[in-house]
């Protein structure tokens, strides 16, 4: 066969190193790859590949134009309906080839198309000799999501200290040596080393070097000081046991949610067991300029709800730099919720300490986005009570008064801190929502009876209750029931489902994107016709198979295999589900802007406008809702929805 012209080489290595994976691939192989791609031209309406034309043996790159992929639904009575469009830059049928199988779909020119094809032979050469392209084709979203990640750091760099601090690895921070000392050292010389050292903490460590313990200033204080101790003991003997540590590979941002939860200063980090450094609240300070250990130090320690709700805005503050720097939207969401966490258990504290105990047994409930820990850095309030009275003589009616009286301080508290009250009033001072055990069952099960659209609504938002304070094991028995009790209610999972179908992923036939009827004209709603197909079709299968789990991503993970979804349509849909929540951080950080001028955007949180996205972002949301749209059909299949 000619070798093309070089001109036409490198004009095809121009085209191609615009989208991914080729925008990463090393430029010398892929110019001896384009001269063996080849450029062909399908006119409207001709088929390019289908089952029929067997096992797969080319890889189809659209050069130009448009492509659908057709295929069978039985939402459609069994005619076959577009399931895909492919745009430039997308490859296909990739499962297929690195399956050596016939595709499942069958691929149509949607409008005059140009199309670059690969053979088997240079595909599987690409595989073996470009990492990019084998990590592509292997973990297509995954790989795409990661290179958007590593825009968004680039984007945001001068936010923050370092741009992707937060996600470096913990061994990162490992230069100084850290100080140890074994079980038997005496206090009074590990407190000598402490003071001509001037260090804050010794570890202690057996004799394979793994830790055993950790001695601070704090523990001088309460163990030696002022229990007056004999200096002469082992230091074993005041150490604090068990300490908590993380492994070297863990990243920053894993040791800082952990000093927010637990209110320490110090991380050990440890490879393989034994001990490999020590990672301190001052440490990461120095990256971020906020330090999560102190914000969450004065969520504990505020005395009044101003203090509070100052402490509260730090977290946002944190947030937003943690987005900057391209953490995860898993991790940053969680990490968020933790110390918003914090910040409800403090304001249940400041309400008991104006207005006194409640003589029950009680537990507040977080509702919604807060129930399953993906809150953004916008989210209202949706909280509830549930309680059991200390004895059959109690009265049911008078703890459902101190209770209330309890929660409306709560409620207006959590408002100053930038928590705003539900609209719907779905809080824990409605006496709706501020009920007995037996009541909250008696609930549940009108709802999964009624299967209203009101019941279907509540359902969507009550059973994704988290206990944040007061008696776990309340809400844990009232998640054992639910788990139980769902499973056998299949009318009511197909009315979910039913339900669960409304909100359709925003995929045009003719265009990548259907902007939703609304005063934003061009924009698409991520929570509603994004995370929602998501977050609803997990939530039916955890209730269908008894998964305790309410965080989306672990409902997904738990119920996927009992579902059997393969392992990579488990992650795929996880991926997906991550970067639309990533777009809607993204919405919702007031000094984010525009990525393209960098001007505030004049959208409110979870509204994003797809041409003001960058090609990759595009590229990624348009898969991110095939996904959805893959987990709606299975819905479909399984409820005949």
């Amino acid at each position: 066969m000619a070798q093309p012209a070089p001109t036409l080489i490198a004009s095809t290595v121009a085209d191609l190193r615009r989208h991914a994976p080729f925008d990463a691939m090393d430029p010398g192989l892929l110019a001896k790859a384009a001269a063996k791609f080849r450029l062909r031209y399908y006119a409207a309406g001709t088929v390019i590949l289908e089952p029929s034309h067997g096992q797969v043996t080319q890889l189809f790159i659209v050069q130009r134009g448009l492509v659908e992929g057709w295929g069978n639904s039985p939402d459609a009575g069994g005619k076959d309906v577009v399931a895909l469009t492919l745009s430039e830059g997308e490859c296909f049928p990739v499962g297929a080839i690195l399956g050596r199988r016939p595709t499942n779909l069958c691929f149509r020119a949607a409008r005059d198309t140009f199309c670059h094809e690969l053979d088997g032979a240079l595909f599987e050469d690409l595989m073996d000799r470009s990492r990019e392209f084998r990590h592509y084709a292997t973990a297509r979203l995954s790989n795409l999501v990661e290179q958007s990640r590593r825009g968004v750091q680039n984007m945001y760099a001068g936010r923050m200290a370092g741009p992707g601090a937060m996600a470096q690895p913990l061994k990162s921070l490992l230069g100084r040596e850290t100080v140890t000392a074994p079980a038997e050292m005496p206090v009074r010389a590990v407190l000598q080393q402490m003071h001509d050292l001037r260090i804050g903490s010794v570890v202690i460590v057996d004799d394979s070097n793994r830790p055993i313990g950790i001695f601070t200033e704090r523990d001088v204080l309460d163990r030696v000081a002022l229990q007056g101790i004999d200096l002469a003991l082992p230091i074993e003997r005041v150490m604090t046991r068990d300490p908590q540590f993380l492994p070297s590979t863990a990243a920053l941002f894993e040791a800082a949610q952990l000093m927010a939860r637990r209110r320490f200063r110090h991380v050990l980090v440890v490879e393989d067991g034994r001990l490999a450094g020590v990672v301190s609240e001052r440490d990461l300070f120095a990256l971020q300029r906020l330090s999560p250990g102190e914000i969450g130090k004065a969520i504990h320690s505020a005395d009044s709800a101003p203090a509070l709700a100052h402490a509260a805005a730090e977290v946002r503050k944190l947030a937003g730099g943690m987005l900057a720097q391209g953490v995860a939207a898993e991790q940053l969401t969680q990490f968020v919720s933790t110390l918003n966490d914090a910040v409800v258990e403090r304001a249940i504290a400041l309400a008991t300490a104006s207005l006194g105990g409640v003589a029950a047994r009680w537990c507040w409930l977080g509702l919604g986005s807060e129930g399953r820990m993906e809150q953004t850095l916008a989210t209202d309030q949706d909280n509830a009570i549930i309680f059991a009275p200390h004895s059959a003589e109690s009265s049911v009616d008078d703890i459902r008064a101190a209770l209330l009286k309890l929660a409306g301080e709560v409620n207006a508290i959590l408002d100053q801190c930038g928590f705003p009250l539900c609209k719907g009033d779905i809080m824990a001072r409605n006496p709706r929502w501020c009920l007995a055990e037996p009541e909250w069952r008696g609930l549940f099960t009108d709802w999964m009876r009624s299967s209203t659209p009101d019941a279907l609504l509540n359902a969507a938002i009550f059973f994704d209750f988290r206990p944040l304070a007061g008696e776990f094991t309340l809400a844990d028995g009232l998640r054992t029931w639910l788990n139980d009790h769902a499973q056998r209610q299949a009318g009511f999972l197909r009315q979910m489902a039913v339900n669960a179908l409304q909100a359709r992923p925003p995929l045009g036939l003719l265009r990548d994107f259907v902007p939703d009827d609304s005063e934003f004209p061009g924009t698409i709603d991520l929570k509603r016709y994004g995370a929602r197909p998501f977050i609803d079709a997990a939530r039916i299968f955890a209730l269908a198979h008894g998964v305790s789990a309410t965080n989306t991503a672990e409902r997904l993970r738990v119920a996927g295999p009992r579902m059997r979804l393969s392992a990579e349509e488990i992650v795929s849909a996880i991926d997906g589900f991550h970067f639309i929540q990533m777009l809607r951080l993204r919405s919702s950080d007031p000094e984010a802007g525009d990525p393209a001028t960098g001007n505030p955007i004049p959208l409110p949180p979870n509204r994003v406008d797809p041409e003001r996205l960058s090609a990759l972002d595009r590229r990624i949301l348009k898969e991110a809702l095939r996904q959805a749209r893959k987990l709606q059909s299975r819905l479909e299949l399984d409820y005949q929805a």
